[in-house]
């Protein structure tokens, strides 16, 4: 009889733990759906790379007043200035005009934004950290989770690509950086 009782209570207490691991799945997995960018806003900036870089120090390659266009990308898509809430770098890569250049030289890359009004400020859009040393002729950057709004709802921003090289760059070279963003609204 104890065999029968003991069974009993085996299979309860299994049934149970079925039943809690069910619920606990089933809870969890309700998660809110990611929110879809309104659009996305692309730009190809080029900016000249001078031979005989030194590798002690950050190099600065200011590109200044980029028009944003932010005007048509708001009429296209039928939204207000005032309904973006948020503006995060979604893509970002360093190549150069004619894939021409090992860029295996560059060992790190910070892209910041200004408003070019208020240079005090700089907002990060995507960065590197330790670059493969190995020979390629373009660089995947990390966006950054800055919220850019501030910066890209005006007609200009300035962007500044910070690199610090591996290896002294041998000649001049015109690099190309391709970034977008994506625009969110309420």
């Amino acid at each position: 009889m104890p065999h029968l009782l003991l069974g009993k209570s085996t299979s309860l207490i299994g049934l149970s733990m079925v039943l809690i691991l069910i619920f606990s799945l089933s809870f969890f997995s309700c998660r809110k759906e990611k929110a879809r960018p309104a659009f996305e806003m692309r730009y190809f900036i080029d900016f000249e790379v001078s031979a005989g870089a030194n590798l002690f120090t950050y190099h600065q390659y200011p590109v200044q007043k980029i028009p944003t266009g932010i005007d048509f990308f708001l009429e296209q898509n039928n939204i207000e200035a005032g309904d973006i809430i948020t503006v995060n770098t979604s893509f970002a890569r360093l190549g150069t005009v004619f894939d021409n250049e090992n860029l295996s030289i560059i060992d790190e890359i910070i892209i910041d934004l200004f408003i070019p009004t208020d240079q005090s400020i700089n907002y990060e859009a995507a960065y590197t950290l330790q670059i493969p040393i190995r020979s390629q002729n373009r660089i995947q950057l990390v966006p950054s989770i800055t919220n850019l709004r501030d910066v890209l709802i005006a007609e200009e921003f300035d962007l500044v690509p910070n690199i610090r090289f591996r290896g002294i760059p041998p000649r001049n070279f015109t690099a190309q950086l391709e970034i977008a963003f994506e625009v969110f609204r309420e």
